[in-house]
């Protein structure tokens, strides 16, 4: 994706979306002002991130002073501007899938390994992670994880999450449709799951293992420098299990 925004304006994005992670609140300039060195006026940030929103980056809740994202620009976020240096900050916690996976491929009882496994990623994430299996197998763990973020806590989307358990072969069918490469990222409107989501999804075949999917589904404002390093470690761990 190719919007033309300055080098400075590209550091107020990412500041902007790595507080809207944290905090699930609309951001505003005096906060990225207090928090972030750059340099310049607050009135300078507020202005950049005019610009940001001018050019379909960020959205300006009616209610707020503050500004979010959009999905236009998450997916410019992941695709450009992700935050480098995540793969030494997470060494632990890739090491600690890695064997959890490698336990769960060599496990007898292959169905509880692979529901293990499920869990172990959902509490290692933070996130629901679903995993399908070309013979029919799926799993769903970690579903708490959703209904306990703060976009997801109101009457009516506790009734949505419900729903989405009940279609959730259906939907997950409309996403392995879509998949084109060994690993995808849906967002908000292109999520087949519903525009409050966001989906990381790996498809995979490896010999003791068996092929299939999985994936984690977590609101839009999901933290996608660590869930994607993990999914791409994730990845390449299971093309090497024989």
């Amino acid at each position: 994706m190719n919007i033309p925004v300055s080098p400075r304006q590209e550091r107020v994005f990412r500041a902007v979306v790595r507080e809207h992670v944290r905090t699930a609140e609309p951001v505003g300039s005096a906060a990225i002002f207090a928090k972030y060195r750059f340099g310049v006026s607050p009135a300078t940030i507020r202005n950049d991130m005019a610009d940001l929103e001018t050019v379909g980056l960020l959205t300006h809740p009616h209610t707020s002073a503050g500004r979010v994202p959009t999905d236009s620009g998450y997916r410019f976020y992941v695709e450009n501007i992700q935050a480098g240096g995540q793969e030494t900050q997470l060494a632990a916690e890739l090491d600690e899938m890695a064997s959890a996976l490698r336990q769960a491929a060599a496990a007898y009882r292959r169905e509880a390994a692979a529901k293990d496994f499920a869990r172990h990623l959902a509490t290692l994430t933070g996130e629901t992670v679903f995993l399908n299996m070309d013979d029919g197998r799926s799993y769903l763990a970690g579903l708490s994880q959703l209904a306990r973020q703060p976009e997801f806590g109101e009457a009516g989307m506790l009734l949505g999450l419900s729903d989405l358990v009940d279609d959730f072969d259906r939907l997950f069918e409309n996403v392995r449709r879509r998949l084109e490469q060994d690993l995808a990222v849906f967002i908000g409107n292109d999520n087949p799951f519903g525009a409050p989501f966001s989906t990381i999804i790996v498809r995979f075949s490896a010999p003791t293992v068996g092929a299939g999917a999985v994936g984690l589904l977590g609101p839009k404002r999901m933290d996608y420098d660590g869930n994607l390093v993990l999914m791409r470690h994730l990845r390449d761990i299971l093309s090497t299990i024989e």
